[in-house]
């Protein structure tokens, strides 16, 4: 986890918001079973959703907000050199946590 965290705050996330703790989790469990990205919701975010007593739409509603402050404060940069890309909008919340798990698992 604390290679998620550290890989989070290099791409300007804030542990201001909800959703940085969130997407921390989801992170690491597509990290940990990449297969889980084919079933996003129920595999990542509902687990997610039901530790913290919250619906699966909190959880992606709450990232969202977390990866557009990101985004705005130098993330872009850092989501294009690791996923290699260049994108004219931020990713889906989905395509987010596929880039920083991919990352994680290719750092190993």
């Amino acid at each position: 986890m604390k290679r998620t965290d550290k890989l989070l705050q290099q791409a300007k996330f804030s542990k201001r918001y909800q959703g940085y703790h969130y997407l921390l989790l989801c992170v690491e469990l597509a990290a940990e079973d990449e297969s889980r990205l084919c079933s996003l919701i129920k595999q990542i975010y509902q687990p997610v959703a039901d530790q913290y007593q919250l619906t699966y739409q909190d959880i992606e509603r709450n990232i969202r907000t977390a990866r557009d402050y990101a985004w705005q404060n130098g993330g872009k940069e850092f989501i294009e050199k690791i996923s290699s890309g260049k994108f004219y909008e931020p990713p889906t919340v989905g395509e987010l946590i596929e880039i920083l798990a991919g990352y994680l698992n290719e750092d190993n």
